[in-house]
């Protein structure tokens, strides 16, 4: 992750920093991913990265910390990946196991008086950011505390200069990666490993594993941090509101 993230990284902080930030910006972010195939040129952690560099952008700007990913998501019982690369994938996450973290996690912040939680999901299930959801409404109670949780992407539509949206280790997922992360990519391990390097859109379910824009072709660093950054602002800026609207009701 980039250095400067260690500034708003929960796990990095002494207890007088985060009784700071705390006293400055009561906003918490709690980030998700999967343990999951992303191809041969992404680590198996992206979905976590990505999402905790996301959170950690948006509490640079806004305010806030954000805890450490979680990175056993919601992926059934199949160790999914393209054909001779089965098995990375580990899909040993239950529903009520993540429910149960998610929950307890939250109750955790609300008890320690962060009065917004923001759940953002690298991982993009319904069910999992679903499930994050109802486990910040039963840790809060829309008075003392509140929340909400969503996709990285959930809140930027495209543009002219970013005609991306989310993916499975595309453009996208990759761009991210290159710009927080750029020593665990290596893109041309496609080339080495006769992946299609030439098609405009990929298929999840083709022999890449990757579903969108060819990341050959479209991902780089700058891609990756117009995407992080974006979203992060919408984020936070959502994180911002909800938290006055709170102070408002009082």
């Amino acid at each position: 992750m980039l250095k400067r993230y260690e500034q708003v990284s929960y796990d990095y902080l002494r207890p007088q920093q985060v009784k700071d930030i705390q006293a400055r910006c009561p906003i918490a972010y709690i980030t998700a991913g999967a343990m999951e195939w992303h191809g041969v040129h992404n680590p198996l952690g992206v979905d976590g990265f990505k999402a905790h560099a996301v959170c950690c952008e948006a509490a640079l700007k806004y305010g806030g910390v954000v805890l450490p990913p979680f990175y056993q998501g919601l992926l059934g019982f199949v160790n999914w990946g393209p054909r001779n690369w089965e098995g990375y994938t580990l899909s040993f996450n239950e529903e009520g196991m993540f429910e149960a973290a998610m929950t307890g996690i939250a109750r955790a912040l609300a008890f320690s008086g962060w009065k917004v939680i923001v759940g953002v999901t690298g991982h993009n299930v319904d069910r999992q950011r679903d499930i994050m959801q109802t486990a910040i409404e039963s840790a809060t109670d829309g008075v003392a505390s509140t929340g909400f949780a969503l996709f990285e992407g959930d809140l930027l539509e495209p543009s002219p200069d970013l005609p991306y949206r989310m993916d499975h280790a595309g453009a996208w997922e990759t761009s991210c990666m290159l710009y927080t992360n750029p020593g665990l990519v290596d893109l041309e391990a496609l080339r080495a490993g006769g992946f299609d390097i030439a098609s405009d859109q990929l298929e999840m379910m083709g022999a890449e594993g990757i579903g969108g824009k060819n990341p050959y072709l479209y991902a780089s660093a700058d891609l990756g941090e117009k995407i992080v950054t974006r979203t992060a602002d919408a984020i936070g800026r959502k994180a911002q509101e909800t938290l006055q609207r709170l102070a408002n009701r009082k």
